[in-house]
């Protein structure tokens, strides 16, 4: 029975996943198991009989000295890599970081220490590979020219960067997050941040999220958001991470561009490469018989006479390829169709105008009918 323990305690001992070393108390090496070899590079008998020292580098020998010499006088299980940095050193010279446990085991002879010994090579470049990566996320983080932020499904704000601290007007982001406990009354608009939210749980993202933000002095600005769901290990949603821009300039210079063709004395219409209406002022509205909502997003071919919508997709699919400002003719008999099904003569002109969302043709649309008479 002795003997069949005796040969489970050596299988056990050579092939645990870690090295193990017992030490006598002078420090001599009495033991080592297939995994202290493996690590270090040793066979089982160079080291037998040696000093543990060999298996240390050489600046670290006489400290580990004095650790020993505690150790043994007020033996402990220990575990010395949550203490320290610590490194072993293999056969061929080579340095490598290590984890140790120490026990013992009291004998008639004195103490023997039992060191565990892991090689965390893998687990240290593991962690150096993170710490790159979360200095680089850092580096986009603070020095992203578009405001990041990150807030609790509830509204609370978990991380913000300077540039959207400086959007809503704090001079730092703990500021920002003790002076705003909830991000819903940053919203100037009832029940916007609650459809935000809605568009998250149900899509996931959200683009161009436009909304009214009340600042720190109490300005309002328009912002443009974009954002995706933040979600725990079973998928359900926790809070919102995304971009938030500025775009109070470009609302100003829409709303001035719309105040001046709402002056126009000809219909105006901007449709994008799809042909689809992105834009018309209000000459439109009366000529055609259509409210502003109802065109918005709406095929352009829908004020073209149904004879000549082939044709004119044709037409217009050509300009898209060569844009240039031109006048579609008289002689053309380029007719428009009203909401309540009559037609009427125009005269079209056709300008391309380039976004940042690519080529945008605004048409100006003239009803000439006192002009056929």
């Amino acid at each position: 029975m002795k003997i069949k323990e005796e040969v489970m305690f050596r299988k056990l001992f050579d092939f645990a996943p870690d090295a193990i070393i017992i030490v006598n108390n002078e420090g001599l090496i009495l033991q080592a198991n297939t995994q202290a070899e493996n690590i270090f590079g040793y066979a089982s008998k160079e080291l037998i009989g040696k000093s543990v020292d060999i298996l240390i580098p050489e600046r670290f020998r006489k400290s580990h000295d004095e650790h020993l010499i505690n150790f043994i006088a007020e033996p402990r299980i220990r575990l010395m890599g949550s203490e320290l940095e610590l490194y072993g050193l293999r056969k061929d010279g080579t340095e490598f970081p290590v984890d140790i446990a120490l026990g013992y085991l009291e004998t008639e002879s004195g103490i023997l220490v039992l060191s565990t010994v892991r090689d965390i090579t893998a687990h240290k470049r593991m962690e150096e590979a993170l710490r790159i990566s979360e200095a680089k996320y850092r580096g986009i983080f603070e020095n992203a020219s578009e405001g990041i932020f990150q807030t609790t499904i509830d509204g609370r704000i978990l991380a913000a960067n300077p540039v959207c601290v400086r959007i809503l007007g704090y001079t730092s982001a703990d500021e920002l997050i003790k002076n705003v406990t909830d991000v819903r009354k940053l919203y100037a608009e009832p029940g916007r941040r609650l459809h935000l939210v809605r568009l998250i749980r149900s899509e996931g993202t959200v683009s161009e999220f436009d909304a009214i933000i009340n600042r720190k002095d109490g300005t309002k600005i328009w912002v443009s958001i974009n954002a995706h769901a933040l979600v725990d290990a079973s998928g359900k949603v926790t809070g919102l991470q995304g971009m938030v821009m500025d775009i109070t300039d470009r609302k100003r210079a829409q709303k001035n561009f719309q105040m001046l063709i709402d002056g126009a004395p000809d219909a105006i219409i901007a449709i994008d490469k799809d042909f689809n209406i992105l834009l018309i002022n209000t000459h439109t509205e009366k000529l055609f018989g259509y409210t502003r909502l109802e065109l918005i997003g709406r095929p352009y071919n829908v004020l073209v006479p149904d004879r000549f919508r082939m044709k004119h997709a044709g037409y217009c699919k050509t300009y898209y390829a060569n844009p240039s400002t031109k006048i579609m003719a008289l002689h053309m008999n380029s007719a428009a169709l009203h909401r309540d099904g009559s037609e009427f003569p125009v005269e079209i002109n056709m300008s391309p105008v380039e976004t940042d969302d690519g080529i945008v043709i605004v048409i100006d649309i003239r009803d000439i009918t006192e002009k056929k008479k």
